[in-house]
């Protein structure tokens, strides 16, 4: 499933960098169109870059399967609705209504407790680099490119199996999933922030 997922990211990916050149020649019709009618130009420009965008974020959101990003895709989706297609009051008010929402849910549930209480759920081809921004954990940079990396470095020679747990630095790593020996989901958790919830 997750190696599916990954091929659909790359499929997506490509798709919005094959459509780099639709941008310039939206952009070439835009600045050659007299100013009167220029502005169904600039929305047909405005709708193609933020498409991508969204594509982009739905690429991301397939590789690294955490909340976030689910949340990050449905804020742009619905600001590109809004910029390009709302012309009503009333759809106007759903809309902010909408990002309100969202901005509420990323804020007052989201962080701090779905994923600083659970972990963030992160697929084992995620950098090293990206946890630690992610999770906000210090995870050795050096010991392996990827999370999963760190996880067949940690575990040695020893079989990888679902549910096994490991630490390092401040951070624990649970394995969510393994396809043929190699791990392909990890939820992360910040020993530091847990330590935290734990005393108080």
């Amino acid at each position: 499933m997750l190696f599916m997922e990954n091929i659909l990211a790359g499929v997506i990916v490509l798709a919005v960098v094959a459509s780099a050149a639709d941008v310039y020649g939206l952009f070439l019709n835009l600045i050659r169109t007299p100013a009167p009618q220029a502005y169904t130009e600039l929305e047909a420009f405005l709708a193609h870059v933020l498409l991508m965008v969204v594509g982009l974020e739905l690429a991301l959101m397939l590789i690294r399967h955490t909340p976030g990003s689910v949340i990050e895709v449905m804020l742009y989706a619905v600001a590109r609705k809004m910029l390009l297609y709302t012309t009503r009051a009333y759809e106007i008010a759903v809309g902010v209504a909408a990002l309100a929402g969202l901005f509420a849910i990323r804020r007052f549930l989201f962080v701090s407790r779905m994923e600083e209480l659970e972990g963030y759920v992160l697929s084992a081809a995620t950098p090293v680099k990206d946890v630690n921004r992610i999770v906000g954990v210090h995870i050795p940079e050096d010991l392996a490119k990827t999370i999963g990396g760190v996880v067949a470095e940690l575990a040695g020679e020893a079989p990888i199996n679902r549910y096994d747990t490991f630490k390092i630095a401040d951070a624990e790593i649970e394995v969510l999933a393994v396809e043929g020996g190699v791990v392909e989901k990890v939820r992360i958790v910040d020993l530091s922030h847990k330590h935290r919830r734990d005393v108080g």
